[in-house]
């Protein structure tokens, strides 16, 4: 969704991942208005529920879509770590059997 800016007239977009975002802020929070900021002037601009609405039917669905997304990436990165461990266990156990720094003289 593109958006004019109020205060500098810059027209600025917000991704489908913002406004869903906002959405899901709006109805925890019980808003009517959500502020999305200008990436020139940095000033807040409000946008109404029903115009997020409008941009983006059936939004309640799409945003357990990505809950659902982000819970398996949250599980593959879990399983990645877990193999990753041993193997980086082994190296410290190596590299802590190495000889000390020599100390050098000091005057």
């Amino acid at each position: 969704m593109n958006l004019r800016c109020m205060y500098c007239q810059t027209l600025f977009g917000i991704s489908r991942d913002a406004m869903l975002i906002g959405l899901q802020t709006m109805q925890t929070e019980s808003l009517s208005y959500y502020d999305f900021h200008c990436p020139k002037c940095r000033r807040a601009n409000r946008v109404e529920r029903a115009r997020l609405e409008r941009a983006n039917p059936n939004w309640q669905e799409a945003i357990k879509i990505l809950a659902a997304e982000a819970s398996s990436i949250e599980k593959e990165t879990a399983t990645v770590e877990e193999e990753a461990r041993p193997a980086a266990s082994k190296q410290t156990k190596i590299a802590t059997g190495t000889k000390p720094a020599a100390k050098g003289k000091t005057k």
